[in-house]
Formats: C-alpha cells, structure tokens, sequence
C-alpha cells in the first residue's frame, strides 16, 4: 500500500502505534484541521454570495441598494437567497473591493454614514453614470 492510499485517520493512526505522536496531538492535528475547513467552506459560500450579488445588481437599473428593500432603494435580500449576516459581510467586502460605495441617504442627500443611523444606510453601485442626488418617496 502506497502513502498516497491512506486517508488522514489511517496516517495519525499509524504515527500513534510507531509513537511518533500521542493520542492527544493527533486529537489536536484533526481538530485543527477541521476548523480549517470549516473556514474554507464558510469563505467559499460567501465568495459564491459575493457573486451572486454582483450578477444581480448588474440586471437591476436603480443604483442604491440596502439590505433590505427601502422606499428609496433596492433590498439586496429580496434578489438574493441568504441570511440578513451573511448579505451584510458580503455588502461590506465588496465595498471593500470597490463595486459599492457606503453612504447614509437622508431624503436623497447623502451623509457621512457617521451621521446617520443603520436605517439610512445605503449602497451605491459604484459605475460612471451613477446620478448624484436620489429620487424618494419622502415629502419634504
């Protein structure tokens, strides 16, 4: 049997019967490994939500986008399947990434989002034709 043969448990069960490692390490090296994949497989499912999220802005024609749906914008949940957390990680990298800008709107002028409450935070998609002020419902 050649080593490319045996999975992960046969391996650390060999290393423990030639004393190599104790029960403990070896314990330790496969709880270590299965945080990393659980970090991997949490990266990877955001990653495909980031995707998810692009491709649907794109087909939309309203640049403001929140979390949810809003008078004055479009709710990323409503075109997207995903938790209100995972949505709002996703927002956040991808404004990181560039594709949003993060702003607080106030009856279609923007604000620092230092000024305004997590209500009022909205999503810009960030492209050349982008308009400068919003329509709203609101009444001034």
């Amino acid at each position: 049997m050649t080593i490319s043969n045996y999975t992960n448990n046969d391996l650390l069960n060999e290393l423990i019967a030639r004393g190599i490692l104790t029960q403990s390490q070896a314990d330790s090296a496969t709880r270590k490994a299965d945080r990393a994949l659980d970090r991997q497989v949490k990266a990877d499912a955001l990653n495909f939500l980031k995707s998810q999220i692009t491709e649907a802005i794109t087909a939309q024609e309203s640049h403001v986008f929140s979390v949810k749906k809003t008078g004055n914008s479009i709710g990323v949940m409503d075109l997207v399947e995903a938790e209100r957390s995972q949505v709002l990680k996703a927002l956040t990298q991808l404004t990181t990434e560039g594709v949003f800008r993060k702003v607080g709107l106030v009856g279609g002028v923007e604000k620092p989002t230092s000024e305004v409450n997590a209500f009022q935070i909205r999503y810009i998609r960030n492209v050349s034709e982008a308009p400068a002020e919003f329509e709203t419902n609101e009444t001034k």
